[in-house]
């Protein structure tokens, strides 16, 4: 099994009439970092892998413990 982050995450980021897109992983926050922080670290991610992004607004973000 593939080791895997502790909070599973979805964030889609829009360029409203041009592109989108939906990206999913998992994230694990430093001690002491913010839901703020994963927010901005995963963002930061996601547009270094889409260029195209940046500067696009976002639809939706939703991060919980990678756990069941």
């Amino acid at each position: 099994m593939t080791q895997q982050g502790s909070h599973h995450y979805i964030l889609t980021l829009d360029r409203p009439g041009r592109t989108g897109v939906t990206s999913h992983g998992t994230f694990t926050p430093l001690p002491g970092e913010t839901r703020a922080d994963a927010f901005s670290a995963i963002k930061e991610h996601v547009v270094q892998q889409h260029p195209d992004m940046a500067g696009a607004v976002t639809s939706f973000f939703a991060i919980e413990p990678n756990q069941l």
